[in-house]
Protein backbone atom coordinates (compact mmCIF):
# COMPACT_ATOMS: atom_id res chain seq x y z
CA UNK A 1 0.00 0.00 0.00
CA UNK A 2 3.28 2.18 0.67
CA UNK A 3 4.57 3.92 -2.66
CA UNK A 4 7.09 7.51 -3.07
CA UNK A 5 5.05 10.12 -2.89
CA UNK A 6 5.57 12.50 -6.29
CA UNK A 7 7.61 15.59 -6.46
CA UNK A 8 5.10 18.15 -7.74
CA UNK A 9 6.46 21.63 -8.52
CA UNK A 10 3.35 23.27 -11.06
CA UNK A 11 0.79 22.09 -12.74
CA UNK A 12 3.02 21.34 -16.04
CA UNK A 13 3.78 18.11 -13.91
CA UNK A 14 0.30 16.82 -13.77
CA UNK A 15 -0.74 18.68 -17.68
CA UNK A 16 2.22 16.59 -19.48
CA UNK A 17 0.66 13.73 -18.98
CA UNK A 18 -2.65 14.63 -20.74
CA UNK A 19 -1.33 13.73 -24.04
CA UNK A 20 -0.20 10.37 -23.62
CA UNK A 21 -4.13 9.45 -22.27
CA UNK A 22 -3.13 9.03 -18.81
CA UNK A 23 -5.40 11.49 -17.13
CA UNK A 24 -8.77 9.64 -16.62
CA UNK A 25 -11.72 11.33 -17.96
CA UNK A 26 -13.23 11.23 -14.53
CA UNK A 27 -10.62 14.01 -13.52
CA UNK A 28 -11.90 17.54 -14.08
CA UNK A 29 -9.91 20.65 -14.16
CA UNK A 30 -11.64 23.81 -13.51
CA UNK A 31 -10.59 27.48 -13.39
CA UNK A 32 -11.90 28.94 -10.03
CA UNK A 33 -12.87 33.14 -9.46
CA UNK A 34 -9.73 33.42 -7.21
CA UNK A 35 -6.92 32.57 -9.78
CA UNK A 36 -6.72 28.91 -9.16
CA UNK A 37 -6.94 26.38 -11.21
CA UNK A 38 -8.34 23.00 -9.34
CA UNK A 39 -8.26 19.61 -10.15
CA UNK A 40 -10.38 16.84 -8.43
CA UNK A 41 -12.26 13.57 -9.79
CA UNK A 42 -15.93 13.52 -10.59
CA UNK A 43 -16.88 9.88 -9.51
CA UNK A 44 -14.77 6.86 -9.12
CA UNK A 45 -14.71 3.43 -10.67
CA UNK A 46 -12.09 0.85 -10.94
CA UNK A 47 -9.41 2.94 -14.05
CA UNK A 48 -9.47 6.33 -11.73
CA UNK A 49 -7.09 4.93 -9.35
CA UNK A 50 -5.30 2.84 -11.21
CA UNK A 51 -2.22 0.03 -9.39
CA UNK A 52 0.38 1.97 -8.46
CA UNK A 53 2.99 0.30 -10.80
CA UNK A 54 1.10 0.56 -13.53
CA UNK A 55 2.44 3.95 -15.04
CA UNK A 56 4.12 6.79 -14.18
CA UNK A 57 1.08 8.97 -13.75
CA UNK A 58 -0.48 6.45 -11.47
CA UNK A 59 0.92 8.11 -8.00
CA UNK A 60 -0.26 11.62 -9.54
CA UNK A 61 -3.37 10.47 -10.01
CA UNK A 62 -4.02 10.03 -6.06
CA UNK A 63 -3.17 13.70 -5.74
CA UNK A 64 -5.82 15.32 -8.07
CA UNK A 65 -8.44 15.82 -5.23
CA UNK A 66 -8.22 19.53 -4.46
CA UNK A 67 -4.64 20.00 -5.35
CA UNK A 68 -4.62 23.55 -6.23
CA UNK A 69 -2.58 25.49 -8.74
CA UNK A 70 -2.02 29.50 -9.62
CA UNK A 71 -3.95 30.13 -13.07
CA UNK A 72 -1.41 32.37 -14.16
CA UNK A 73 1.96 31.12 -12.94
CA UNK A 74 1.04 27.50 -12.51
CA UNK A 75 2.72 27.26 -9.37
CA UNK A 76 1.50 24.61 -6.74
CA UNK A 77 -0.29 26.43 -4.04
CA UNK A 78 -2.27 24.02 -2.33
CA UNK A 79 -1.69 19.88 -1.83
CA UNK A 80 -4.45 18.30 0.68
CA UNK A 81 -4.69 14.76 1.27
CA UNK A 82 -3.98 12.15 -1.69
CA UNK A 83 -6.52 9.59 -2.18
CA UNK A 84 -6.69 6.21 0.25
CA UNK A 85 -9.15 3.86 0.64
CA UNK A 86 -10.58 1.75 2.55
CA UNK A 87 -9.37 -1.33 4.32
CA UNK A 88 -10.39 -4.21 2.19
CA UNK A 89 -11.78 -2.02 -0.48
CA UNK A 90 -8.63 -3.04 -3.00
CA UNK A 91 -6.17 -5.86 -2.85
CA UNK A 92 -3.38 -3.29 -1.50
CA UNK A 93 -5.13 -2.57 1.22
CA UNK A 94 -6.19 -6.29 2.39
CA UNK A 95 -4.77 -6.93 5.79
CA UNK A 96 -1.96 -9.23 4.78
CA UNK A 97 -0.52 -6.17 2.62
CA UNK A 98 -0.64 -3.58 5.95
CA UNK A 99 2.61 -2.93 7.49
CA UNK A 100 1.09 -2.72 10.86
CA UNK A 101 4.72 -3.54 12.36
CA UNK A 102 5.39 -0.19 10.67
CA UNK A 103 5.21 3.39 13.03
CA UNK A 104 1.75 4.94 12.91
CA UNK A 105 -1.34 6.24 14.64
CA UNK A 106 -4.92 5.39 14.75
CA UNK A 107 -6.86 8.92 14.62
CA UNK A 108 -10.51 9.66 14.96
CA UNK A 109 -12.39 10.07 11.44
CA UNK A 110 -13.91 13.12 11.79
CA UNK A 111 -17.32 13.22 9.65
CA UNK A 112 -17.34 16.72 8.11
CA UNK A 113 -15.61 18.45 5.28
CA UNK A 114 -12.09 18.62 4.21
CA UNK A 115 -10.86 22.07 4.51
CA UNK A 116 -7.21 23.30 3.56
CA UNK A 117 -5.61 26.09 3.85
CA UNK A 118 -3.36 28.30 1.50
CA UNK A 119 -2.61 31.37 0.48
CA UNK A 120 -4.25 32.54 -3.09
CA UNK A 121 -2.72 34.43 -6.23
CA UNK A 122 -3.84 37.85 -4.54
CA UNK A 123 -2.27 37.35 -1.74
CA UNK A 124 -4.77 36.72 0.70
CA UNK A 125 -5.42 33.65 3.05
CA UNK A 126 -8.05 30.98 1.46
CA UNK A 127 -9.72 28.01 2.93
CA UNK A 128 -10.82 25.57 0.42
CA UNK A 129 -12.49 21.97 -0.12
CA UNK A 130 -11.66 19.44 -2.82
CA UNK A 131 -13.97 21.82 -5.34
CA UNK A 132 -11.87 24.98 -4.22
CA UNK A 133 -13.07 28.18 -2.05
CA UNK A 134 -17.02 27.02 -1.97
CA UNK A 135 -19.84 28.08 0.38
CA UNK A 136 -18.83 25.21 2.87
CA UNK A 137 -14.89 26.88 2.99
CA UNK A 138 -16.20 30.26 3.43
CA UNK A 139 -18.29 29.17 6.20
CA UNK A 140 -15.29 27.71 7.95
CA UNK A 141 -13.34 30.68 6.78
CA UNK A 142 -15.61 33.23 8.72
CA UNK A 143 -16.22 31.02 11.66
CA UNK A 144 -12.58 30.64 12.41
CA UNK A 145 -11.47 35.02 11.64
CA UNK A 146 -14.41 35.56 14.20
CA UNK A 147 -13.08 33.48 16.69
CA UNK A 148 -9.34 34.80 15.65
CA UNK A 149 -9.86 38.03 17.10
CA UNK A 150 -5.91 39.21 17.49
CA UNK A 151 -5.11 37.41 13.72
CA UNK A 152 -2.49 35.12 15.62
CA UNK A 153 -4.12 32.02 14.01
CA UNK A 154 -4.21 33.42 10.64
CA UNK A 155 -0.84 34.53 10.61
CA UNK A 156 0.76 31.16 11.70
CA UNK A 157 -1.19 29.77 8.81
CA UNK A 158 0.17 32.31 6.65
CA UNK A 159 3.59 31.62 7.55
CA UNK A 160 3.13 27.94 6.74
CA UNK A 161 1.90 28.36 3.35
CA UNK A 162 5.08 30.49 3.05
CA UNK A 163 7.52 28.15 4.09
CA UNK A 164 5.85 25.38 1.54
CA UNK A 165 3.24 23.31 3.85
CA UNK A 166 -0.58 22.91 3.43
CA UNK A 167 -2.48 22.47 6.79
CA UNK A 168 -5.34 20.56 6.78
CA UNK A 169 -8.45 20.54 8.38
CA UNK A 170 -11.65 19.16 9.28
CA UNK A 171 -14.56 21.62 9.17
CA UNK A 172 -17.69 20.34 11.47
CA UNK A 173 -21.05 22.16 12.05
CA UNK A 174 -24.58 21.94 13.00
CA UNK A 175 -24.65 23.59 9.66
CA UNK A 176 -22.96 21.19 7.49
CA UNK A 177 -24.28 17.64 8.32
CA UNK A 178 -23.14 14.81 6.37
CA UNK A 179 -24.32 11.65 8.42
CA UNK A 180 -23.01 12.58 12.14
CA UNK A 181 -25.12 15.68 13.96
CA UNK A 182 -22.86 18.57 15.41
CA UNK A 183 -23.65 20.49 18.37
CA UNK A 184 -21.34 23.46 17.85
CA UNK A 185 -18.94 24.47 15.09
CA UNK A 186 -15.43 23.59 14.96
CA UNK A 187 -12.32 23.75 13.01
CA UNK A 188 -9.78 20.31 13.76
CA UNK A 189 -6.37 20.23 12.25
CA UNK A 190 -6.16 16.97 10.80
CA UNK A 191 -2.44 17.40 9.07
CA UNK A 192 0.11 19.33 7.86
CA UNK A 193 1.24 18.65 4.24
CA UNK A 194 4.71 19.80 2.86
CA UNK A 195 3.68 20.90 -0.77
CA UNK A 196 6.60 19.63 -2.87
CA UNK A 197 7.29 16.38 -1.86
CA UNK A 198 4.11 15.77 -0.21
CA UNK A 199 5.49 14.29 2.96
CA UNK A 200 3.93 15.28 6.19
CA UNK A 201 4.48 16.96 9.45
CA UNK A 202 5.18 13.90 12.39
CA UNK A 203 1.75 13.73 14.59
CA UNK A 204 3.98 14.60 17.53
CA UNK A 205 4.54 17.52 16.08
CA UNK A 206 1.19 18.52 15.37
CA UNK A 207 0.04 19.68 19.20
CA UNK A 208 2.24 23.21 18.61
CA UNK A 209 0.88 23.82 15.57
CA UNK A 210 -2.51 23.45 16.72
CA UNK A 211 -1.42 25.52 19.36
CA UNK A 212 -0.58 28.08 17.24
CA UNK A 213 -3.36 27.52 14.81
CA UNK A 214 -5.97 27.92 17.87
CA UNK A 215 -7.46 25.09 16.39
CA UNK A 216 -8.30 20.98 18.40
CA UNK A 217 -5.94 18.59 16.96
CA UNK A 218 -7.44 15.37 15.63
CA UNK A 219 -7.52 12.78 18.42
CA UNK A 220 -4.81 9.63 18.30
CA UNK A 221 -5.77 6.29 19.86
CA UNK A 222 -2.60 4.49 20.13
CA UNK A 223 -1.39 1.74 17.84
CA UNK A 224 -3.37 -2.00 16.15
CA UNK A 225 -2.06 -4.24 18.32
CA UNK A 226 -4.49 -7.15 16.59
CA UNK A 227 -5.75 -6.51 13.63
CA UNK A 228 -9.15 -8.38 13.49
CA UNK A 229 -9.92 -7.31 17.13
CA UNK A 230 -9.24 -3.74 16.24
CA UNK A 231 -11.94 -4.14 13.31
CA UNK A 232 -14.48 -5.79 15.68
CA UNK A 233 -14.11 -3.00 17.74
CA UNK A 234 -14.33 -0.57 15.33
CA UNK A 235 -17.16 -1.52 13.44
CA UNK A 236 -18.94 -2.33 16.65
CA UNK A 237 -18.73 1.69 18.03
CA UNK A 238 -22.13 3.47 16.98
CA UNK A 239 -20.69 7.01 17.78
CA UNK A 240 -18.54 8.88 15.25
CA UNK A 241 -17.43 7.55 12.08
CA UNK A 242 -14.71 5.86 12.43
CA UNK A 243 -10.97 5.61 11.98
CA UNK A 244 -7.95 6.80 9.93
CA UNK A 245 -4.67 4.42 10.28
CA UNK A 246 -1.73 6.98 9.35
CA UNK A 247 1.72 5.82 9.35
CA UNK A 248 4.99 7.78 9.91
CA UNK A 249 5.83 8.17 6.36
CA UNK A 250 1.55 9.79 5.64
CA UNK A 251 0.28 6.71 4.32
CA UNK A 252 -3.05 6.02 5.25
CA UNK A 253 -6.43 3.13 5.11
CA UNK A 254 -9.51 4.28 6.86
CA UNK A 255 -11.93 1.88 8.61
CA UNK A 256 -15.63 3.10 9.38
CA UNK A 257 -18.09 2.02 12.11
CA UNK A 258 -21.32 0.15 12.18
CA UNK A 259 -20.64 -0.37 8.66
CA UNK A 260 -22.06 -4.38 8.77
CA UNK A 261 -25.10 -2.86 9.71
CA UNK A 262 -25.14 -0.38 6.63
CA UNK A 263 -24.16 -3.58 4.39
CA UNK A 264 -27.24 -5.54 5.37
CA UNK A 265 -29.26 -2.61 5.01
CA UNK A 266 -27.56 -1.87 1.19
CA UNK A 267 -27.82 -5.76 0.67
CA UNK A 268 -31.48 -5.29 0.98
CA UNK A 269 -32.46 -1.58 -0.94
CA UNK A 270 -30.47 -3.61 -4.00
CA UNK A 271 -33.88 -5.55 -4.34
CA UNK A 272 -35.49 -1.70 -5.45
CA UNK A 273 -33.07 -0.39 -8.34
CA UNK A 274 -33.76 2.94 -7.53
CA UNK A 275 -31.60 2.59 -4.55
CA UNK A 276 -28.87 0.99 -6.01
CA UNK A 277 -28.32 3.75 -8.36
CA UNK A 278 -28.51 5.84 -5.50
CA UNK A 279 -25.96 4.04 -3.66
CA UNK A 280 -23.51 3.91 -6.58
CA UNK A 281 -24.21 7.51 -7.98
CA UNK A 282 -24.03 8.76 -4.32
CA UNK A 283 -20.38 6.84 -3.83
CA UNK A 284 -21.51 4.82 -0.58
CA UNK A 285 -21.08 1.93 -2.49
CA UNK A 286 -17.11 2.33 -1.80
CA UNK A 287 -17.47 1.95 1.54
CA UNK A 288 -19.64 -1.50 1.22
CA UNK A 289 -17.12 -3.46 -1.23
CA UNK A 290 -14.68 -4.59 1.41
CA UNK A 291 -17.32 -6.39 2.72
CA UNK A 292 -19.06 -7.93 -0.05
CA UNK A 293 -18.11 -11.35 -2.11
CA UNK A 294 -15.57 -11.65 -5.27
CA UNK A 295 -18.44 -12.41 -7.19
CA UNK A 296 -21.12 -9.75 -5.98
CA UNK A 297 -18.62 -7.21 -5.82
CA UNK A 298 -18.00 -8.18 -9.62
CA UNK A 299 -21.51 -7.67 -10.61
CA UNK A 300 -21.90 -4.29 -8.63
CA UNK A 301 -18.71 -2.80 -9.41
CA UNK A 302 -19.63 -3.46 -13.57
CA UNK A 303 -23.07 -1.87 -12.50
CA UNK A 304 -21.22 1.08 -11.25
CA UNK A 305 -18.98 1.48 -14.28
CA UNK A 306 -21.96 1.14 -16.83
CA UNK A 307 -23.95 3.84 -15.03
CA UNK A 308 -21.13 6.35 -14.87
CA UNK A 309 -20.15 5.91 -18.59
CA UNK A 310 -23.48 6.54 -19.51
CA UNK A 311 -23.95 9.55 -17.10
CA UNK A 312 -20.38 10.76 -18.55
CA UNK A 313 -22.21 10.51 -22.25
CA UNK A 314 -24.38 12.78 -21.57
CA UNK A 315 -22.65 15.48 -19.74
CA UNK A 316 -20.17 15.32 -22.90
CA UNK A 317 -23.23 16.25 -24.78
CA UNK A 318 -24.38 18.99 -21.76
CA UNK A 319 -20.84 20.43 -22.34
CA UNK A 320 -20.93 20.51 -26.70
CA UNK A 321 -24.32 21.91 -26.23
CA UNK A 322 -23.25 25.14 -23.96
CA UNK A 323 -19.93 25.32 -25.70
CA UNK A 324 -21.51 25.82 -28.94
CA UNK A 325 -24.11 28.40 -27.42
CA UNK A 326 -21.08 30.28 -25.88
CA UNK A 327 -19.74 30.44 -29.61
CA UNK A 328 -22.74 31.30 -31.54
CA UNK A 329 -24.87 33.49 -29.27
CA UNK A 330 -23.58 36.87 -30.25
CA UNK A 331 -26.38 39.09 -27.98
CA UNK A 332 -24.97 40.72 -24.92
CA UNK A 333 -28.32 41.27 -23.14
CA UNK A 334 -28.79 38.47 -20.85
CA UNK A 335 -32.75 38.08 -21.48
CA UNK A 336 -32.45 37.18 -24.68
CA UNK A 337 -28.93 35.22 -24.53
CA UNK A 338 -30.98 33.05 -22.24
CA UNK A 339 -33.99 32.51 -24.52
CA UNK A 340 -32.10 31.68 -27.63
CA UNK A 341 -29.77 29.31 -25.32
CA UNK A 342 -33.29 27.51 -24.37
CA UNK A 343 -34.85 27.41 -27.51
CA UNK A 344 -31.92 26.63 -29.77
CA UNK A 345 -29.68 24.95 -27.69
CA UNK A 346 -31.27 23.65 -24.52
CA UNK A 347 -35.04 22.23 -25.87
CA UNK A 348 -33.64 20.55 -28.62
CA UNK A 349 -31.78 18.09 -26.11
CA UNK A 350 -35.41 17.18 -24.64
CA UNK A 351 -35.90 16.05 -21.26
CA UNK A 352 -34.42 15.74 -19.09
CA UNK A 353 -31.24 17.14 -20.45
CA UNK A 354 -32.57 20.38 -21.06
CA UNK A 355 -32.96 21.11 -17.65
CA UNK A 356 -29.51 20.22 -16.78
CA UNK A 357 -28.15 21.96 -19.65
CA UNK A 358 -29.34 25.45 -17.98
CA UNK A 359 -27.46 24.48 -14.93
CA UNK A 360 -24.49 24.05 -16.91
CA UNK A 361 -25.28 27.05 -19.59
CA UNK A 362 -25.86 29.67 -15.94
CA UNK A 363 -23.02 27.99 -14.44
CA UNK A 364 -24.62 26.59 -11.39
CA UNK A 365 -23.24 23.15 -11.64
CA UNK A 366 -20.36 21.42 -13.59
CA UNK A 367 -22.15 18.94 -16.06
CA UNK A 368 -21.45 15.76 -14.56
CA UNK A 369 -22.82 17.00 -11.16
CA UNK A 370 -25.84 18.33 -12.68
CA UNK A 371 -26.93 15.12 -13.82
CA UNK A 372 -25.79 12.89 -11.34
CA UNK A 373 -27.87 15.22 -8.57
CA UNK A 374 -30.59 15.07 -11.25
CA UNK A 375 -30.77 11.64 -11.37
CA UNK A 376 -30.46 11.50 -7.55
CA UNK A 377 -33.54 13.61 -6.77
CA UNK A 378 -35.54 11.10 -8.66
CA UNK A 379 -34.88 8.13 -6.23
CA UNK A 380 -37.39 9.03 -4.36
CA UNK A 381 -39.93 6.69 -5.34
CA UNK A 382 -39.87 3.92 -7.92
CA UNK A 383 -42.32 5.54 -10.73
CA UNK A 384 -39.94 8.81 -10.70
CA UNK A 385 -36.70 6.36 -11.29
CA UNK A 386 -38.29 4.52 -13.84
CA UNK A 387 -39.36 7.95 -15.90
CA UNK A 388 -35.54 9.31 -15.40
CA UNK A 389 -33.89 5.93 -16.11
CA UNK A 390 -35.69 5.20 -19.23
CA UNK A 391 -35.24 8.44 -20.73
CA UNK A 392 -31.26 8.61 -19.68
CA UNK A 393 -30.99 5.31 -21.15
CA UNK A 394 -29.17 4.59 -17.37
CA UNK A 395 -27.81 0.55 -17.22
CA UNK A 396 -30.58 -1.66 -15.26
CA UNK A 397 -29.22 -3.92 -12.42
CA UNK A 398 -30.15 -7.82 -12.33
CA UNK A 399 -28.35 -8.94 -8.80
CA UNK A 400 -29.13 -11.39 -6.45
CA UNK A 401 -26.42 -11.79 -3.41
CA UNK A 402 -24.67 -14.96 -2.85
CA UNK A 403 -26.19 -17.44 -1.04
CA UNK A 404 -29.81 -15.84 -2.77
CA UNK A 405 -29.38 -17.41 -5.99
Amino acid sequence: MKYAFPIIRSIDDIERHRDAGLIHEAFKCGRRNNGTIVYDYAYMDNHVFPPIDSSEFASLARELRGITFDAATGELLSRPYQKFFNAGEREEVLAQHIPFDDPHHVLEKLDGSMIHAFTAPDGDLAFATRWGVTPISRQAFEWYAGRDGGGAGRAALTDLAKSGFTPIFEWTSPDNIVVVRHERPALTLTAIRHRETGTYVAYDQLPGHAAALQVPLVGASGTVGHWELFVERAVAETEGEGYVIRFADGHMLKIKNAIYARVHKFKANLAREKDAAEIVISGALDDMLPHLTTAERALLESYRDRVFARLMEHATLLDLAVSRARSEIATDDPRERQKIFWLSHAAPLGAPLSAFATDVWTGRRASFAAISEGVLKNTSTNARFETIASSLGLPRLSFGFDGDQ
